[in-house]
């Protein structure tokens, strides 16, 4: 019993040294330069380039990712037209998961109309960096580079059960030129699966 209480500790020991802690609202972004699935070009995100942004951690086989894709698709699009600049990353480790690879990643993209670069995060490193926890998780950072809001997409996987639309608030307080309201909701959905 003891020698399975101690692997049990061990196991959630590593588990947690995957995960760092998330990225503090006020903090700098962290910059990061990935390949993009759809075309294959390197996409770099330099935060305080001028442009209000979104991160979106997600990926192509998580429920929750695949519920907000629909929602992701209709805020990019319209909030692009503000000027504000979409990015989805996916973390996860394509060599456990084949559906995570570039070519699916490609396949779902460009068969959803993604408006927006979906971006391969090989080796984890920028979700590690944002302490992202699972997919979908939202990252909004200004046009200084600073993190405005942490969190999730709206507070329901099923739009007929919304009640608060986290990200869309962000965006409109910031667009008006006021401080977040919610700066930090806890996102939910499915944990990433760590490239190891």
């Amino acid at each position: 019993m003891r020698k399975l209480f101690v692997f049990l500790m061990l196991i959630g020991l590593a588990a947690a040294a995957c995960i760092g802690d998330e990225l503090a609202v006020g903090a700098k972004a962290p910059q990061f330069a990935l390949v993009n699935a759809i075309d294959g070009r390197t996409v770099a995100f330099r935060p305080g380039d001028g442009k209000l942004s979104v991160v979106v951690f997600t990926c192509n086989q998580c429920p929750y990712a695949k519920a907000f894709e629909p929602r992701i698709i209709e805020l990019a699009r319209q909030y692009q037209s503000k000027g504000v600049t979409f990015y989805a990353i996916d973390p996860n480790d394509e060599s456990q998961y084949a559906v995570e690879s570039l070519a699916e990643m490609k396949a779902r993209a460009t068969g959803r109309g993604y408006p927006f670069p979906y971006l391969k995060d090989g080796d984890s490193a920028t979700a590690r960096a944002y302490g992202a926890r699972v997919t979908p998780h939202v990252y909004v950072i200004d046009g200084g580079g600073t993190l405005r809001y942490r969190g999730y997409v709206d507070d329901s996987a099923k739009p007929e059960e919304r009640r608060t639309t986290g990200l869309s608030n962000a965006l409109d307080d910031l667009l008006a030129g006021k401080p977040v309201s919610n700066q930090t909701t806890r996102a939910f959905g499915c944990t990433i699966k760590w490239k190891s």
